[in-house]
């Protein structure tokens, strides 16, 4: 069985490469927010849930990361964000899953 040959043609997204990049691009990440202002220990609400900083620390790329716990109780979960080169901060995926 011979599979069609798909060819893409036109404008929009899928014709353009540097179009396509564009489109992944969001918006401001307001737990990567929180991570920048907050200090370890300090809670807050992001998005109607609670956060709290739990560390701050060095990750071995040497970029400044922070560890937040969202939730409570069974459900609190970690997350993390780490310093940019221009000093702002984006969230990451945590490399090790702690048991909480």
């Amino acid at each position: 069985m011979q599979m069609p040959s798909l060819s893409f043609s036109g404008s929009g997204p899928l014709a353009d490469p540097t179009a396509q990049v564009a489109a992944l691009r969001r918006g401001p990440d307001p737990l990567a927010a929180f991570a920048a202002s907050a200090g370890p220990g300090q809670e807050g609400l992001v998005n109607g849930e609670r956060v709290r900083l739990a560390r701050a620390y060095n990750a071995a790329s040497g970029r400044e990361c922070r560890e937040m716990l969202l939730g409570s109780g069974q459900s609190e979960r970690a997350a993390v964000a780490c310093r940019e080169a221009d000093g702002s901060f984006v969230s990451a995926s945590p490399l090790l899953r702690t048991s909480r």
